[in-house]
């Protein structure tokens, strides 16, 4: 009779939605807001949730989910939506006597973007400030998606941390930070350097472990000065910061005895090159007669293979 009485009390509990660490539903609704934003081009569950009088979320609740107004889009049974393109709609959730409306906005995500690589200086109090991930996300047409939500990770959390979309240097070295909006993701490399005091700490660079290979060089010449500095052997990706390519007065780079790959990573002042033996970078600026300006900025160095 115990065993009978055990079983009838758990049928209850399953059929009218309580939850076994809590009481009856009182409320239905989603994690956040009344608002959903589905980035997802494929069937994906809404987030609605019953919950009792303490808050606690009620696994597994028999939930019913129906459209009720705007955009048409298809909702099964299991309470899955499909959002077939761009759209705006009101959804009822229901369990027993308790009703909720929930606004959807359908806004399927095809492809995700990261412009980088991100890249931070230690040492240098303006390129040590954390910096937001640029996710940018696009529907099939090309066109920007402006509402979305992301989920973002970073690989090595000693190099640099995540606080929502947010990037925190922590360590001189080389991560991967991604982004996944809806069933679509994307990566970047995050790059943080160190600052050193001039060219002739490039000769130390092969002292330091490969993955902390990441030296920044403060620039400052006037106008046809030049400063000539032996590269260590091996691959080599240098950028010149500032990275517009359009100011007369900017500071320029030249590679001796190396073979170099112009517009690296699709960046105007970006290389990768390979470096032998004999190699040399050469940073200078022309000689004009009426400049008198000072041309400033980084020359970074990052290991790319041995």
């Amino acid at each position: 009779m115990r065993t009978l009485t055990k079983m009838l009390v758990l049928l209850c509990i399953s059929a009218c939605g309580v939850s076994p660490n809590g009481g009856p539903p009182v409320r239905l609704g989603t994690d956040s807001s009344d608002t959903l934003i589905v980035n997802n081009r494929s069937p994906v569950a809404l987030p609605v949730h019953a919950f009792d009088a303490a808050g606690r979320t009620i696994a597994a609740a028999p939930i019913h989910l129906a459209w009720v107004s705007g955009d048409s889009m298809p909702i099964d049974s299991a309470g899955r939506i499909t959002c077939k393109g761009r759209g705006d709609l009101t959804v009822r959730a229901s369990l027993a006597s308790l009703v909720a409306n929930v606004f959807v906005r359908c806004r399927p995500t095809e492809y995700v973007r990261i412009p980088g690589p991100i890249q931070f200086i230690l040492g240098d109090s303006e390129m040590m400030r954390p910096l937001v991930l640029p996710v940018a996300a696009y529907a099939a047409n090309g066109r920007p998606v402006t509402m979305f939500d992301a989920t973002v990770h970073i690989k090595d959390e000693d190099i640099a941390t995540l606080d929502g979309l947010t990037l925190y240097p922590r360590s001189r070295g080389i991560t991967l930070a991604w982004a996944r909006v809806g069933n679509v993701d994307a990566g970047i490399g995050v790059h943080i350097y160190q600052r050193v005091n001039s060219l002739t700490a490039l000769d130390t660079l092969l002292r330091v472990p490969p993955g902390q290979r990441l030296f920044a060089v403060p620039l400052r010449l006037e106008s046809g000065e030049f400063h000539r500095q032996r590269l260590p052997p091996g691959g080599w990706m240098l950028a010149m910061l500032p990275e517009d390519d359009h100011d007369p007065y900017r500071v320029h780079l030249r590679v001796e005895n190396g073979h170099c790959q112009p517009n690296f990573l699709n960046a105007p002042r970006r290389w990768g090159c390979g470096a032998r033996d004999s190699a040399a970078l050469v940073v200078y600026r022309p000689y004009r007669k009426s400049d008198t300006s000072v041309g400033t900025g980084y020359l970074l160095v990052r290991w790319l293979f041995g």
